[in-house]
C-alpha cells in the first residue's frame, strides 16, 4: 500500500510573499495548480542535463531542519519536499564533476540558503530551461529560478557558464548556438539585475574591520559588473532609509520622503543604547569603543545593543524574515511599506532594540549585504581567561597569541579524518559558517599545541563541560575511564583498531581503555550533545617522533594531509563550544563525517554500555559490535512525542535506547495506561521475536524526549542471539522494574501522573510536603535574600501525592533550557548538577522559552542604563539589556530554600525517589 500523502512542501503562510505559492505556470504562462509531493517520488528518478552533465536526481528529497535532520511527520515518516535544479546541481559538486566555485559562478545566489525554504525573489540564480517535444529540443519561454523550479524528466538546463563551461564530452552532440543564445539571455538578465542591486544598495561599509561575508559584492565580481550605467544610477535627492522622519507625511506614497523608526510619525527623544565596558585593552581600546556605538546610535537609529541595522544595504532578500520564522521560532521580522519605501521591519515597525526581537542573531548572520551586521562580539567565557582577552569591539583588533583563533583563521581550520567507508579526507568544519557568526564569536575556538614529547589533560571523567574537541589527525589520545575500565590479558578489536595495546594500570583517571588516533575527527562531542558528565578523562599525547602534517590540494582543489615522519611536529587539537559544534552540522561536508563517526560510536555504546550485552565478556562485546554494524543495525532519532511502535503490530525489529526516554503504554477503554519508562541502557522489543512464531505488538512504545535509538531488524537480532545463546537466556530471566530505581510496585494511574508531569527528568526536584508545609514562604525569601532580591523558585505547582512541586530548577536529565543557546551561555560545570547562566547571556529569552516547567525568568540587569533614566520619556527597564536567571542549587550547597524551612517540609530529591516516596504511602495502610 502506497505511503500516504505528506504535507504540502511549501509553507504558504509561512513565505508570505506571492500568491502562486501553491501553483506553477506552464510554458503558455498559465497557472497550473502543483501537486504536493508524496513518499513515493522518493524512487521516481529523473534524469537531468546541466551544461551537458547529466545527473540523475529523485523527484522528492526528505525535508531536513536547519541541522540537516530529516523532518517526519506524524506517522513517523520522512516529510518529502520538491527536488529543484539547485538540488541537482549541488549533486553534480557531491559528485566532485563540480567545485563549489564552480558552482557559485554557474548559478549565484543570493536570497536562497539550503537549509531554509526557497522564496525565489532575486532570481540571480535564473537559467534557461529546454524540454524535448516531438524529438525536438524546444526552450522555454522564460527564465526560470533555480532554487525553486522543479525537476521534470529529461529537462535540459543552461547556465550563464554558456559554451566555456559546457562539458567537453558532450559538445559534440549539442548544438551550441543554441546554448550560447541560452547562455547569453541568462547573463544579460542577472547582469542588469546585479546593475540595479549595485546602483541603489552598494553602500560604504561601516568601521574599519570586516564584519561579515559580503555575497552581494561577490555576486558582482562573478558576473563582472564594477559599475552602473548612467541612466540606472540612484537620485542624490533620495533620502537615506535609515533617517526618521520628524513630521506626518503628506503623502505617505512619496518616494522622497524619508520612513520613520517609530509606528508614529511622532519626534521622540531616543535614549542611547545600553552596552557594556570594554575590559580588553587600555583606555584607547575603550575610547574606541564608545565612539564606534556613538556612530551606530547617531547614523543607524533602528540598531540594537547585538545587531547594526542599515536599511541602505537591504535587498529584501527574506533571508532574515525567514530564519526568524523557519529556524527560529520568534515571527519578529516583517515588511512594512510600499514601493521604493519598502523595508524589512520589527514588530509593528518598531525599532529592533526596542521590539520583541531576542538577540538571538540568526537574522544577522543570515544577511547576504551587511544590511543586519555585527554591532559587538559576545565574550564566550568557556575558559577563564576569556573576559580579559577578547575586546567587546568587533573593530579592535583579536589579541595575537593568545590561543583564541579569529573568524578567519577558524574559516581556515582543517582537520584529516580517516573515515572508515572512505578512507582518508580533509575536513574544513568551520568553511561553511557564515563569517558574522564566527565574528560575533571570536574566542568560542581555542587551539593547543602539544609539543613532541608533552601531555596535556583535556578533559575528566565526571565532569560536566560544554566544549568539544576536534583532533588535526596527529598524535594519540588515552581514555582512561573508571566506569568502562576493564583488565584484559589481550588488547580488543577496537583496541587494536585504534592502535591501542595492552592496557596500562592507573594514571591516576582510572584503568586505560582504548588509545585513540589523531585521525578520529572528534572527541568529547557525546557531551556538547548529551549535557551529561564526561564518560572518560582524555590525554593528548605528543610522542618525541611524533610526525608533522602537511596539507596539499591538486588541480582541482581537492585536498589531501599527509604525515611526515621526517619533520616532527606538535599535536593540535580544537577545543570549540557547543554552539559552534552546532552549527558545523549546517555545513554538509562536516555534517556527513560528525554524523558518521557519531552513528559509529552510538551503536558501538549501546553494546558495551547497554544491559542487553552484561552477561558478555569484552571481546564478545566487540565481536556483537562488528556483527550488528555489519548486518545492518540502523541509528535513529526520533523527537519527543513520536510513536515508535504501535499497539498491534507484527514484531520486525529489536530497538536499543541510546539516550532520552521513552514510555511504554496500553491503551485501554481509549485512555492511554503507562506501564514501564525506558532509558539509556535499555531495550525493547525481544518478547515477540524469540518467540516460535513471531506475533503482534502487546502494547505501544513512544518518546517521552528527543531519542537516539538503535534498531536491529529482527533477523539480525536473532543472529545476535545464535551466535551468543547466553543473550537468550538472559533476556527472559528476571523481569525489569517499571521505572529504574524504585522499589515499590506501581500502578498505571500513578505512572502515567508520574509521566504526564515530567517528574522522570528530575534529578534535583525541590518538593514541599503538604503534610508538613504550613505556607509560611520562609523558602521563598530565603532564595530571594540570597540571589539580589530575585527569588529562583515559586511557590505553586502541580501536587503528587502528598507533595507540591514548586516551580523551581529540576535539574534534568535533558536539560531543554541549553538547546539552541546562540552564544553558549547556559551549560553545566564541574561535577555539580545546578544549570550555570553566564555573565556573557544576551538575553534572547530561548532558554526560558524552551523550559517546559518555567523555572527561568527574564529579569533586568542590576544597572540600568542611566542614560535611559535621564529622559522623561525613557524607560530604564526596557533599554537596559536583560538576563535570564535560574536557581544554581546554591553552588553545590544545601540549598537554602530547604535549610531555611521551619517545619523540615522542603525536600531536594530525584523522581524515582519521589516516586518511591508516593507509592510507599500509597501502600501504607491507613490509621
Amino acid at each position: 500500500m502506497p505511503d500516504a500523502p505528506a504535507v504540502a512542501t511549501e509553507d504558504v503562510l509561512a513565505s508570505g510573499r506571492e500568491e502562486e505559492s501553491l501553483f506553477a505556470r506552464d510554458d503558455n504562462d498559465v497557472l497550473v495548480r502543483r501537486e504536493k509531493e508524496t513518499r513515493e517520488r522518493f524512487q521516481d528518478i529523473v534524469t537531468v542535463v546541466l551544461d551537458g552533465y547529466s545527473v540523475d536526481v529523485p523527484r522528492a528529497v526528505p525535508k531536513t531542519d536547519a541541522l540537516g535532520n530529516p523532518l517526519r511527520d506524524t506517522d513517523g515518516g520522512l516529510v518529502p519536499r520538491t527536488t529543484t535544479i539547485y538540488d541537482a546541481a549541488l549533486q553534480l559538486v557531491e559528485q566532485g564533476v563540480w567545485t563549489e566555485d564552480d558552482l557559485k559562478a554557474r548559478i549565484p545566489v543570493l536570497c536562497h540558503q539550503r537549509h531554509v525554504a526557497p522564496v525565489a525573489v532575486c532570481r540571480m540564480c535564473s537559467v534557461q530551461i529546454s524540454s524535448m517535444k516531438r524529438g525536438k529540443l524546444t526552450p522555454g519561454r522564460k527564465l526560470v529560478p533555480a532554487c525553486q523550479h522543479r525537476v521534470e524528466t529529461n529537462m535540459v538546463v543552461t547556465t550563464r557558464a554558456g559554451v566555456d563551461g559546457y562539458n567537453p564530452e558532450t559538445k559534440d552532440q549539442a548544438d551550441m548556438k543554441s546554448v550560447e543564445r541560452f547562455s547569453a539571455d541568462v547573463n544579460g538578465s542577472v547582469k542588469l539585475l546585479a546593475e540595479f542591486l549595485m546602483a541603489d544598495h552598494a553602500h560604504p561599509d561601516l568601521g574599519s574591520a570586516k564584519r561579515y561575508d559580503n555575497e552581494l559584492g561577490a555576486v558582482f565580481v562573478t558576473l563582472g559588473v564594477d559599475r552602473v550605467r548612467k541612466r540606472l544610477e540612484r537620485a542624490p535627492e533620495l533620502p537615506s532609509r535609515n533617517t526618521a522622519a520628524a513630521r506626518e507625511p503628506a503623502n505617505p506614497f512619496d518616494p522622497l520622503l524619508a520612513p520613520s523608526p517609530k509606528p508614529r510619525h511622532l519626534s521622540l527623544p531616543l535614549a542611547p543604547d545600553g552596552h557594556e565596558q570594554e575590559r580588553a585593552g587600555g583606555s584607547g581600546a575603550h575610547q574606541a569603543w564608545e565612539d564606534w556605538n556613538a556612530k551606530v546610535h547617531d547614523g543607524y537609529p533602528y540598531s540594537s545593543r547585538t545587531v547594526v541595522v542599515d536599511h541602505d544595504k537591504c535587498i529584501l532578500c527574506d533571508r532574515c524574515v525567514r530564519a526568524c520564522s523557519e529556524v527560529k521560532p520568534f515571527k519578529v521580522i516583517g515588511h512594512t511599506g510600499k514601493g521604493y519605501g519598502t523595508r524589512i521591519s520589527f514588530d509593528l515597525d518598531a525599532i529592533m532594540g526596542q521590539s520583541n526581537c531576542v538577540q538571538c542573531g540568526e537574522c544577522m548572520t543570515s544577511c547576504p549585504t551587511g544590511a543586519l551586521s555585527l554591532r559587538r562580539r559576545v565574550q564566550p567565557r568557556a575558559w577563564a581567561d576569556s573576559p580579559t582577552q577578547i575586546p567587546v569591539n568587533p573593530n579592535t583588533p583579536f589579541p595575537a597569541d593568545s590561543g583564541f583563533l579569529t573568524a578567519d583563521e577558524i574559516q581556515q581550520v582543517w582537520l584529516r579524518y580517516v573515515s572508515p567507508t572512505r578512507g582518508p579526507r580533509v575536513v574544513f568544519p568551520f568553511q561553511s559558517v557564515p563569517y558574522a557568526y564566527l565574528k560575533w564569536n571570536e574566542g568560542a575556538v581555542r587551539k593547543w599545541e602539544i609539543a613532541p614529547g608533552q601531555k596535556k589533560v583535556l578533559c575528566e571523567e565526571g565532569q560536566y563541560g560544554s566544549t568539544a574537541f576536534m583532533l588535526q589527525g596527529s598524535g594519540t589520545f588515552e581514555i582512561y575511564s573508571r566506569i568502562e575500565g576493564t583488565s584484559q590479558a589481550r588488547p580488543g578489536f577496537f583496541a587494536r583498531l585504534f592502535g591501542g595495546g595492552t592496557p596500562k594500570g592507573d594514571a591516576g583517571y582510572g584503568p586505560l581503555v582504548r588509545v585513540a588516533t589523531g585521525d578520529e575527527l572528534v572527541l568529547g562531542e557525546m557531551t556538547c550533545l548529551t549535557h551529561r558528565p564526561r564518560t572518560a578523562s582524555v590525554i593528548a599525547v605528543a610522542e618525541p617522533a611524533n610526525p608533522g602534517l602537511t596539507l596539499a590540494s591538486d588541480a582541482h582543489g581537492r585536498y589531501t594531509a599527509t604525515l611526515d615522519p621526517r619533520t616532527p611536529g606538535p599535536v593540535v587539537v580544537y577545543e570549540v563550544t557547543r554552539n559552534m559544534l552546532d552549527m558545523m552540522l549546517r555545513s554538509a561536508s562536516a555534517r556527513d563525517d560528525l554524523q558518521e563517526m557519531y552513528t559509529f560510536r552510538a551503536i558501538q555504546a549501546c553494546v558495551t554500555g547497554g544491559d542487553l550485552c552484561k552477561p558478555l565478556n569484552a571481546e564478545q562485546r566487540e565481536r556483537a559490535t562488528m556483527l550488528l554494524l555489519t548486518e545492518g543495525a540502523e541509528f535513529r532519532r526520533v523527537e519527543a512525542g513520536d510513536g515508535i511502535v504501535a499497539e498491534g503490530d507484527p514484531a520486525s525489529d529489536f530497538y536499543m535506547v541510546r539516550l532520552g526516554t521513552v514510555r511504554v503504554f496500553t491503551t485501554i477503554g481509549g485512555r492511554e495506561q503507562v506501564v514501564r519508562l525506558l532509558s539509556a541502557g535499555d531495550h525493547f522489543g525481544e518478547g515477540a521475536l524469540l518467540s516460535d512464531r513471531p506475533g503482534m505488538r502487546s502494547a505501544s512504545v513512544a518518546a517521552l524526549d528527543p531519542v537516539e535509538l538503535v534498531r536491529v531488524p529482527g533477523a539480525v537480532f536473532r543472529k545476535l542471539c545464535d551466535t551468543f545463546p547466553v543473550l537468550r537466556e538472559s533476556l527472559g530471566a528476571a523481569a525489569r522494574p517499571a521505572v529504574a530505581g524504585v522499589k515499590h510496585a506501581t500502578t498505571p494511574g500513578v505512572l502515567s501522573e508520574y509521566v504526564r508531569q515530567g517528574l522522570y527528568q528530575g534529578q534535583r526536584l525541590l518538593v514541599l510536603d503538604l503534610t508538613s508545609c504550613t505556607r509560611c514562604d520562609e523558602c521563598t525569601r530565603a532564595c530571594a535574600d540570597s540571589h539580589d532580591g530575585n527569588a529562583r523558585l515559586l511557590r505553586e505547582g502541580l501536587r503528587f501525592g502528598d507533595f507540591l512541586v514548586a516551580t523551581s530548577c529540576r535539574s534534568c536529565h535533558k536539560p531543554y533550557c541549553m538547546e539552541g543557546c546562540p552564544v553558549d551561555a547556559i551549560h553545566r560545570r564541574g561535577q555539580h548538577l545546578e544549570v550555570v547562566i553566564e555573565d556573557h547571556c544576551i538575553g534572547c529569552g530561548l532558554c526560558e522559552r524552551n523550559c517546559p516547567y518555567g523555572s527561568i525568568h527574564m529579569v533586568a540587569r542590576e544597572q540600568p542604563n542611566p542614560a535611559a533614566a535621564s529622559h522623561p520619556t525613557g524607560n530604564p527597564m526596557v533599554t537596559a539589556a536583560r538576563r535570564a536567571v535560574n536557581c544554581d542549587l546554591c553552588k553545590g550547597e544545601e540549598p537554602f530554600c530547604v535549610q531555611a524551612c521551619p517545619h523540615v517540609a522542603a525536600h531536594r530529591m530525584t523522581g524515582p525517589d519521589l516516586l518511591d516516596e508516593v507509592l510507599e504511602r500509597l501502600g501504607r495502610p491507613v490509621a
